[in-house]
């Protein structure tokens, strides 16, 4: 993970599932849709909940597991003092 480029799907002004823009209060969040490699799609949180509700496929590109290998790699990069990009 060690300087990597993050792949981003769109950008935080619009919802990538609804394309509405953020709420006055409500910004984006950041939804993974892979994590090898690394690609996030900016998200309203209700929308962020179909996702996985529903589920929708074309927003889950990850198998069982990697999330939890990829936020383990992160914590050990910190440990170690390497920036996170």
């Amino acid at each position: 993970m060690k300087n990597h480029q993050v792949g981003k799907m769109n950008s935080p002004d619009m919802c990538m599932v609804c394309f509405k823009k953020p709420e006055d209060e409500y910004i984006l969040i950041a939804h993974h849709v892979s994590y090898f490699p690394e690609v996030i799609a900016f998200v309203h949180y209700e929308c962020h909940k179909k996702i996985h509700d529903t589920p929708l496929a074309q927003f889950i590109q990850y198998s069982d597991g990697d999330s939890r290998k990829f936020y383990d790699m992160r914590k050990e990069e910190s440990k170690m003092g390497t920036p996170k990009i």
